[in-house]
Parts: structure tokens; sequence; C-alpha cells
């Protein structure tokens, strides 16, 4: 019988990619892998762990170190009371933990208050060595081992642009970046319309996620004081907690839950003292996430509180309910709701940006599904009626995902979204942002600086109109104004240099292998769409540019992850699970589906067959 390697995250946490690696790392050393759905209470938990008797126990949280150990501490203790931390035969499981650097330095001096042994996972600055950490954990160290280094490698190293290097080495060069000038003050037009704002500065903007943990807004108000002032950003995306985008009008829910991964404002009159915060430096824009639930009347006070002026708003399509833990919503009622709430920002002319590729892509979509949602999003916000369509490509995300790879999976859909509005005529205006991942960034700030540099460098081949600023220290930990700050300048001299050399760099948006793999995206993410517009029993579409009525329709687009032709390796919930679904990262870092059996790479007319035989 095989080794069970069970994985779950702690305190609500919904960062699963992480424990998506290790299982895949278990699968090549012969371990039956379960992960389980975030947000699972400590008695479920408890259940699944009797329920498959793992030998060995994965636990991560990568949110506010303090938080992580409290949760993990309650965790262990509970699961002891519980009685599941040893097997039937009397053998205690063995218990790893992973969580942003200093969660790991917190428990190195405090191991010995925990009520059983934890293998701590540290955030190795080398992705091998991350590996090695994850086989030394489940004790491999035979022949295998040395096999699935050596296949992991040629995954985690994809070819590279070597000139992209290069010029970020330039780019943080002796610090010279802190000699960039401050964003330029926009005049009263373009501080309430984010379209003027953008032909002002005739650069891309820059936005950033703001928002500092704490047990009030007060850290957050000020911060935003000191970033308007430094003139470093033009639109802050308001890092929301958790409660926030659950509980908000409800102050009295948060005095007895946990609160972490962003700034808790509670009510209007916190929306207002944020908003007021702006109104200083550049006037940067400011929006909260999307909540999980109230959507509707969640816009309209935000509105009435100043915030979304100026803005963009982004709301998901299938994700933020009970798929991936966020919300307490199901699937069809989370769809349509997000539905109306596109509707509804569209009615208020509010660009609208729907986050939902980068979901997929945190749990290893292979690039065609990437793709087919650019697709999907595309229709929703055309029959919408969204004037400004924002697109987020966020590249090096997964981590391993290869120069190339990116280049030809963006511009592939950009061709989509391009074909698929063309439903509406004329065209909707179609704005380009970018962003880095955040797995992408070391642990070692230096090196992260370096990594910003080059990602923006290689973000700037898409010639994007916004760029989400992702600070340096996210890998580690909540950026604070001063890591803002700095990024911004690393961005903006990154942004400088490749307009100073963009005559050597544009060829490669052309490369032959970049071409090739776009054709092939296309191919097979047009296919996919067609089947799931045909899924709407009033489809009669002859191409592209018709499909958007048809796939832009809640009980099709749910039926399309519930048959699994939208599908994911990561996705856990059992009514949307895709147990066969296989994807692996290729050659110059493309990722594929492939065959259960075989390995190797299929077509979306393959997979969805498979899929149609399994229904009959």
């Amino acid at each position: 019988m095989k080794k069970v390697f069970l994985s779950f995250t702690i305190g609500n946490d919904p960062h699963t990619e992480g424990l998506f690696k290790a299982a895949n790392i278990a699968k090549l050393a012969g371990f039956d892998t379960v992960i389980l759905e975030p947000g699972e209470t400590l008695r479920d938990i408890a259940k699944a762990i009797s329920q498959h008797d793992p030998h060995h126990i994965g636990i991560s949280y990568r949110l506010t170190p303090e938080v992580g150990i409290k949760e993990l501490k309650a965790t262990l203790f509970r699961l002891k009371e519980l009685g599941v931390l040893f097997r039937p035969n009397g053998e205690q499981r063995k218990i790893a933990f992973a969580g942003l650097p200093k969660t790991i330095e917190i428990l190195r001096e405090i191991r010995f208050e925990l009520p059983c042994q934890v293998f701590l996972v540290a955030q190795e600055t080398c992705p091998l060595a991350r590996v090695a950490s994850v086989l030394d954990f489940l004790e491999i160290y035979d022949r295998r081992r040395e096999n699935i280094l050596e296949d992991i490698k040629e995954e985690l190293f994809p070819y590279q642009i070597e000139v992209l290097d290069q010029l970020a080495e330039e780019v943080i060069s002796k610090e010279e970046y802190r000699l960039e000038p401050p964003l330029n003050i926009p005049s009263e037009r373009a501080i309430s319309s984010l379209p003027y704002r953008a032909i002002e500065a005739q650069r891309p903007l820059i936005r950033t996620h703001f928002g500092i943990p704490s047990d009030s807004i007060g850290p957050t108000v000020e911060g935003i004081r000191i970033l308007a002032d430094a003139k470093v950003v033009d639109e802050i995306s308001l890092g929301s907690s958790d409660l926030s985008q659950r509980y908000f009008g409800k102050p009295e829910e948060f005095k007895s839950r946990k609160n972490d991964g962003g700034v808790p404002y509670k009510d209007y009159d916190d929306l207002v003292r944020l908003f007021q915060a702006t109104r200083r430096g550049n006037y940067p824009s400011i929006k909260p996430y999307a909540h999980v639930s109230d959507i509707l009347n969640f816009i309209d006070i935000c509105i009435e509180a100043g915030m979304l002026i100026g803005a963009h708003q982004a709301i998901p399509l299938f994700w933020f309910n009970e798929l991936d833990g966020r919300g307490p919503s199901p699937v069809p009622e989370s769809i349509e709701e997000h539905i109306l709430a596109v509707k509804k920002l569209a009615e208020l002319e509010i660009p609208t940006e729907m986050n939902d590729p980068n979901q997929w892509a945190s749990r290893y979509a292979h690039d065609s599904i990437i793709v087919a949602d650019y697709g999907l999003i595309t229709a929703v916000m055309v029959t919408a009626g969204v004037k400004d369509l924002i697109y987020q490509f966020q590249l090096n995300k997964p981590a391993e995902t290869g120069d190339f790879a990116d280049l030809a999976k963006m511009t592939a859909a950009m061709q989509i979204c391009n074909e698929i509005a063309a439903y509406r005529q004329p065209l909707p205006a179609m704005w380009i942002e970018t962003r880095t991942g955040i797995e992408h960034l070391s642990p070692d700030l230096e090196r992260a600086k370096y990594q910003l540099a080059r990602s923006t460098l290689l973000q700037m081949l898409l010639d994007p109109q916004i760029i989400h600023l992702v600070s340096y220290c996210e890998a580690n930990y909540a950026a604070k104004p001063e890591d803002i700050i700095e990024s911004s300048q690393i961005v903006r001299r990154a942004i400088r240099l490749f307009q100073e050399n963009k005559p050597d760099l544009i060829k490669y948006i052309k490369d032959p292998i970049v071409l090739s793999r776009k054709e092939h995206l296309v191919k097979e993410a047009s296919f996919l769409l067609r089947e799931i517009a045909r899924l709407n029993p009033l489809f009669d579409g002859a191409h592209l540019s018709t499909y958007a009525p048809y796939l832009a329709n809640g009980p099709t687009l749910e039926e399309s992850i519930r048959r699994g032709y939208m599908a994911a390796p990561g996705i856990n919930h059992p009514e949307y699970k895709q147990e066969k679904l296989l994807t692996k990262i290729m050659k110059y870092g493309f990722i594929d589906a492939v065959d259960y059996a075989k390995g190797t790479p299929i077509t979306e007319e393959e997979r969805l067959e498979k899929l149609k035989s399994k229904d009959d």
C-alpha cells in the first residue's frame, strides 16, 4: 500500500500553490496525495486524517507570522486532543509546516512549545533546495531522490532571455533607481478618470496592493498618506482583510474572529477615512477588493465613500466562493452575482478587470485553460457593456513559467480577447495590465529586487498601459510604505531602460518559438471555447466573434466547470475536482495537460473526449 501525503492550509489562508507543489513532489516519490480545501474546520481536518491515514502531513500559512504561530499551535493542540497525531498502529505521523521566513524563524525558537515534532520547511532562496527540503521531510534518500531532482531541475530553470538579465542588473546597479523622479500630479479631470490619467501620464500607470494587517485601520491610513506624498503610485488597491471581505458592515463580527491578510475596515466611516488619506500628493485613486458577498450593495457604498472614483474594480468570475474557500457562496450563485456586479460597474462607467485567469494559474491549470478563460471574461464584460476592459496578465505564475511561455500565453490571450470582443462594434477600449507573480520572488531581498526589475522588463514586451506593482519584499512580508516606494523606483527605472533599449528587445515577441506556441494555444483555446458555448442550449455561433452571449451565461459557465471543461489540478472542491487531470511543465516553461497514464501532452479535443466518454 502506498504511503499518503495529506496537506492543508490553516486559518482560512487561501494560498494553496505551495501545497500543490509539495503534493506533486510526493506523487513523483510514489505517494498518494490529498489536499484539503481552505477553510475546513479542525474537526473536518481530523476526520480527513482519520479517513486517509496519512504518514506525512503538510501544513501551510502564508500570512502574518505572529498570527500563523497562534494558528499552528491551536491546530496541533486540537488535533492532539482529537487523537489524530498518531496512526492506528501507534506510529506518530510526520508533520511539516511551511510559512513566511519570519514565521519559520520564530518557530525555530519555540518549537519545543509544540505538542509534537514539526519539520520546518524554510523558503529557500534556491528553488531546487526547496524541492530537496520536501524530499527530506518525505524521507526520500534512495535513487528516487536523484531522479526527482533531475526531472524537476528542467521544470525549475526554463530558457530565459539573456539580455533581460543584463538590463535587470543595470536597473538595480548602485541603487541608481532611487534617483527616479516622482510621478506627475494629475489634473482634476484625470484624478476622477483612469483613462484621462493614463493619457496625461504618457507611461504605464502604476497600481499596488496595500493594506497593513492590524487591529485598526490606523497604520494603513498613515501608510496611504506617505505613499500619496511620495507620488509613487497612481492607484491603490486596498488590501482588504479576510474579515472585511466577509463581514463588512457588521463590526460585531470582528471581535471574536481572527483577522489577517490586510486592513480591517469595518464600515462606511472606515472607507471614508481611507479615501481621505489619498487626497494629497499625486492624489492616487483607491479601491478595495471586491467582497465575497453583497457585492452590488458594496459598490454603492464605495462610491458614496469616494472609493472607485478615478479607479477601476476587479471582479472574479469562477472564484472567491466555496470553490476556493474564500467565500461562503455556492459556485452557481457566485457566478451570477459576479456577472451582475460587472453589469453594474458598466452602468456606472467604471473600468473593469475580471481577475480570474491568475486564480487558475495558481492551481496549475494548463496554458490552454488560461487563454480560454480570458475569452470567457471578455464575453462577460462585452455583453455587460463595460466601456474600458482591463486585462491583468500575471507573469512568472506559476514560478516555473518561462519567458517564451509567458509571451506566447499572453499574446495568444490578447488575440482571443480581440476575437471575442468583436461581438461588440465598435470595439471597447481594451487595457493591458501586467504584474509579477509573488511566488516568483526570492526571500533574499537583493535577489528579489533583481527579479522585480527583470520581470518588469519582460512585461514591457507586452506594451502595458498599467503595471500592477508587486513589492520585492512580498515573499517575506506584506509591503510597508517604504518597500512600495523603493519598488516603484525599481519599476520606473526598468520602464525607462526598456524604452531606451526597445529596438533590441521587441524582437523577442516575434521569436519563432513564441509565435509557434501562440498559434497552438489560440487553436486549443478556440476549440475549448466552442465546446463551452455549445453547452448553452441556445448556441448558434459560427465564429468566435459570435460566441459572447452564449459564453456569458451563468448556467453555461457553471456547467463548464462542473463537467471539467474548465479545470485545474489544484481544485479540491469535491463537486468540481477532476481526479484524472494532470498538467506538466514542459520545455520553455510551457504547461500542458498530459495523458494520466503516459504523461505525454494531449489536445483539448482529446481531453474533452475523455470527459464526455466518462459522462456517457
